[in-house]
């Protein structure tokens, strides 16, 4: 354990990903600080905040007046749009972050576990050197200046964990929400949403019953509980991000969560090896399949996992060859498998595809 908090202290690496992770939490602190900015009364008739019903966990001499509110909804989204383009990144995060949960102290009716979280991963990325790529009108540093140390971001990883233990945990704990009584009763109310999102009405009515939502229930706890631990282990973390995706993905489609789905999966992108181009795409120039291939996989690789080389001695005679961070060669689906493990936008089929190529053996 001594020896892990070492390695988390003094590790150091590319930085790339972590400054890709803030630019995104830029779009969603922009994107809850408009929500915000729709909520409140103030800018939608005359109603001052000490006009409007509030529970303050602050004495109400420390809460603010209309026009410093108003300031302050104000620089929500100013700081918010600085994150996102880079420019004073992380005094601005910390700066968002005092100011959100300084209002969130003013109000417990405006708290959300997703508004406090967002908040919360903002202020630990500020400790970590995320300005350092994606930053507006500033030319691409190089991989050696981009490399920093990383303790914040680990952090950051660790605040995941506990969400999921937390959350697991409260959860294992209640009997209505182990029997299924509670997941029962938000699937029902929740159906009209589905619907309107493209949930058969009908699979709604089913995952409501009591038997089926009872099974859900004890789904979602374990769930919750294997992602606190499995998301840290070698062997695991690769489908626990998996399993973690789907689980987001489902909970989106079926509930109301504000942001908080896509919160949990750009954090998921913390987990991704700070090391880039680490794997290849090895096409041949004179096929179609290949080149296609490749021009597609320079678009979606968001993470910078793939170097893309056209090689048509090194494609052994196929379209394109993935090679693999231990050397491993895959082509056909297999190899497709692995541009999807690699791929934040083809993640979720990674799993199905992997089945598929298992199948129909790929590999060179």
């Amino acid at each position: 354990m001594t020896s892990l908090v070492r390695r988390w202290q003094t590790e150091e690496a590319d930085t790339y990903v972590v400054s890709l992770v803030r630019a995104i939490l830029g779009v969603l602190l922009l994107l809850s600080g408009l929500g915000n900015w729709r909520e409140v009364t103030i800018f939608r008739g005359d109603l001052g905040f000490a006009d409007v019903f509030h529970i303050a966990l602050l004495p109400e001499a420390l809460l603010p007046g209309r026009a410093l509110f108003a300031a302050l909804l104000v620089a929500q989204l100013v700081l918010a749009m600085l994150v996102m383009v880079g420019w004073c990144a992380r005094p601005a995060m910390v700066a968002t972050a005092v100011v959100g949960l300084y209002l969130l102290s003013c109000d417990r009716l405006a708290y959300h576990n997703n508004r406090y979280a967002l908040l919360l991963f903002a202020l630990l990325l500020a400790f970590a050197p995320c300005d350092r790529a994606f930053v507006w009108r500033r030319p691409a540093e190089t991989p050696v200046r981009r490399q920093g140390p990383l303790w914040a971001a680990r952090l950051a990883q660790l605040q995941m964990s506990i969400i999921y233990l937390a959350s697991g945990v409260s959860k294992l704990l209640d009997s209505d929400w182990r029997e299924g009584r509670v997941i029962g009763d938000r699937l029902v109310r929740a159906t009209a949403l589905a619907v309107a999102k493209g949930v058969p009405a009908a699979l709604m009515e089913a995952l409501a019953n009591p038997t089926l939502a009872s099974a859900l229930a004890k789904l979602a706890i374990f769930t919750e509980l294997f992602l606190a631990v499995g998301l840290f282990l070698p062997r695991t973390r690769t489908f626990a991000l998996w399993w973690g995706v789907m689980f987001h993905l489902t909970i989106e489609a079926t509930s109301q969560v504000e942001l908080f789905t896509w919160l949990s999966l750009t954090v998921y992108a913390l987990f991704a090896a700070p090391t880039l181009r680490e794997r290849a795409v090895l096409y041949h120039p004179a096929r179609p399949w290949g080149g296609w291939l490749a021009r597609g996989v320079a678009r979606l690789d968001w993470l910078a996992r793939f170097d893309i080389r056209a090689d048509a001695g090194a494609a052994s005679g196929h379209d394109f060859v993935i090679v693999e961070r231990d050397g491993t060669r895959a082509t056909g689906l297999l190899g497709v498998a692995c541009i999807a493990r690699a791929t934040p936008v083809l993640f979720p089929l990674f799993v199905p595809l992997r089945l598929l190529a298992f199948a129909f053996s790929s590999r060179v």
